[in-house]
């Protein structure tokens, strides 16, 4: 063979393995962005202040769990070393009132209510099919990731929605395919941290971790009694889990225990040191709790009556306005949204709509 077909025959060689390694590169960044690509691109708007995204990527439940996340900061990291490749991720975290109720509805079946009463925050509604859990539809407020019409980033802008990417782990409320519900509802104490040796699990985390893995209200009990419970900025929360069977309890944390207290509504006070003495702690409470005395079955448009009974406005609670209001149909897996107290107003989502 001459020197120039040799000549030739190496530059081919060397061509065709460049082109081996360029595919196998793009074949790889396809495989790894392509959840990411697909998640972002699900984006869309429902009406102004409303928005809803179909999370097609996976975002490491396990890893989460195994994690030790026991502050906020922890959690910002986490994010960014899983969906951002380490680059900075930042959110807002502030403190909320709320409530929140089970019915049982004319039908027989339950729904439960919930306001999220917070700053000024447009909305996400989240729908997530995890391949080792159960589906779900949670809400998120996209304040928290720093994006909306009050951070100067439009939802839909590139950044709004790459900042979704992490709204698996800043949900504040859900409910899973199987009829279970959980809020998370703000305490007017100072941020909690156990530390009896078991894993850690900041509430968030906790959340959607119950969403994924709890068919019930006993499983969910039997899954937070595996970790230590660590709060959010500045102040501590509660949990209200609720199942289609009709069963609701509130979940609270001491320095050394867990406490469950069966109760079908919640608001911003604890109720394990109060042994049942309910009354007179807070407005909410006791307006829910009459009204459900008054008229035990309830549609989802009496629930809703019910959330609009006791939505906030800023004079009530400092800056904290009622952003959405949320009826959690948990036999019918759907739910009915109403978005900064226009109740005339409502949308149904169901997971069909993703």
């Amino acid at each position: 063979m001459s020197k120039t077909k040799k000549t030739k025959k190496a530059v081919r060689i060397i061509i065709i393995s460049i082109l081996g390694l360029l595919l196998a590169f793009i074949v790889v960044c396809a495989v790894v962005l392509y959840g990411r690509i697909a998640t972002i691109s699900s984006a869309s708007k429902v009406e102004d202040g409303l928005y809803k995204i179909d999370y097609k990527q996976e975002y490491d439940l396990d890893k989460a769990l195994s994690s030790d996340i026991n502050s906020t900061e922890k959690l910002l990291s986490f994010i960014s070393d899983e969906f951002y490749f380490g680059y900075n991720f930042s959110g807002n975290a502030d403190e909320y009132a709320c409530s929140a109720f089970l019915t049982k509805t004319p039908g027989g079946k339950y729904a439960a209510g919930r306001n999220f009463d917070h700053g000024r925050t447009d909305v996400l509604v989240v729908h997530t099919s995890p391949k080792d859990g159960y589906d779900s539809i949670s809400t998120a407020a996209l304040d928290m990731l720093g994006v909306g019409s009050t951070n100067g980033t439009e939802a839909l802008s590139f950044s709004g929605r790459l900042s979704m990417l992490a709204s698996p782990y800043i949900c504040v409320d859900g409910m899973n395919e199987k009829g279970l519900n959980v809020s998370i509802l703000n305490l007017d104490k100072k941020e909690l941290h156990q530390d009896s040796g078991k894993p850690d699990i900041l509430v968030t985390v906790a959340l959607r971790m119950l969403l994924d893995r709890a068919a019930d209200v006993d499983q969910a009990v039997e899954l937070l009694g595996k970790y230590d419970m660590q709060m959010m900025e500045r102040v501590s929360q509660h949990l209200f889990i609720a199942d289609k069977s009709g069963k609701a309890v509130v979940v609270e944390w001491t320095k050394d225990k867990m406490e469950v207290t069966d109760s079908n509504v919640c608001t911003n006070f604890e109720l394990a040191p109060e042994g049942g003495k309910y009354k007179g702690l807070c407005d909410r409470f006791d307006k829910i709790t009459d009204q459900l005395a008054e008229h035990p079955e309830n549609t989802a448009e009496e629930a809703m009556g019910i959330l609009e009974s006791v939505s906030m406005t800023a004079d009530s609670y400092g800056s904290s306005t009622t952003q959405w209001s949320c009826v959690f149909d948990l036999d019918d897996y759907s739910v009915k949204y109403v978005v900064g107290s226009y109740y005339d107003d409502v949308q149904e989502i169901r997971p069909d709509d993703f």
